[in-house]
């Protein structure tokens, strides 16, 4: 299963490089992903071999990015020029297909949105890895409260070449928008769940597809009610075009 989230942060959060305040911010969305699942409760950078990149733990405690981590990533991005997007992989340090999981977190990417991508393998229905709809809406919430994103989208990787529109994002399982999306708007929807900011007020909807088991491609029903759900959100302007994010 993939979780993507596309974002754009104000001038003034973070300076250009400044790796610590976007690893900090990060320790909310990896909190929840602990809950889940503790595979996912260590992560280290991407690095060459496996003992590399355990030389690089991303945390060294509950929130504070390690010494290590913002050594290296200050050494491999001294003298970057300004505009040039950062991608920083990580591993949670499991190598079996089931146990791995892949993080990517992009900042610093000028005209383009910042981006934080979550690959976890399929897991077979009727729970995946981070457990059932309800779960997975939680991490999607607290994705949409620590980054205001332009949209979250989560689906199978294999869902992308079955989504309706190629330049819009798909809503496979379920995709959350910053915007109010009511019953009237999206009768085909299994579930519109509000979500709330850190201050309580509400600022999207999560819009679900399939509420009664893990979303798969290779259920017909699963992705024509995805599908059906696109073309809706289509006709009424609600679906925005990754051209205009």
């Amino acid at each position: 299963m993939n979780i993507l989230a596309q974002f754009r942060d104000p001038p003034d959060f973070a300076s250009t490089g400044q790796f610590d305040v976007h690893l900090r911010r990060l320790w909310a969305v990896v909190e929840v992903l602990a809950a889940k699942d503790d595979r996912l409760a260590q992560w280290f950078l991407t690095g060459e071999t496996e003992e590399e990149a355990r030389l690089y733990p991303v945390f060294e405690a509950r929130g504070v990015p390690s010494s290590a981590i913002l050594a290296v990533l200050s050494t491999r991005y001294e003298g970057a020029k300004k505009n040039r997007p950062k991608v920083i992989g990580f591993w949670n340090g499991h190598n079996s297909p089931t146990d791995g999981a892949q993080l990517k977190l992009t900042i610093d990417a000028g005209v383009m949105p910042s981006e934080i991508e979550i690959d976890l393998p399929d897991q077979s229905e009727p729970i995946q890895r981070l457990g059932d709809c309800v779960a997975m809406q939680t991490v999607v919430s607290e994705i949409a409260g620590s980054y205001s994103p332009l949209y979250v989208s989560v689906a199978p990787k294999a869902y992308f070449e079955r989504q309706v529109f190629d330049d819009k994002p798909g809503v496979g399982w379920m995709l959350y928008l910053p915007r109010k999306i009511t019953v009237q708007q999206v009768p085909e929807a299994r579930a519109l769940v509000p979500v709330k900011g850190k201050d309580g007020k509400e600022i999207g909807t999560i819009i679900v597809s399939v509420t009664d088991a893990v979303f798969s491609v290779d259920n017909p029903e699963h992705v024509e009610v995805a599908n059906r759900i696109e073309i809706r959100l289509v006709d009424q302007d609600l679906l925005p075009a990754y051209a205009d994010l």
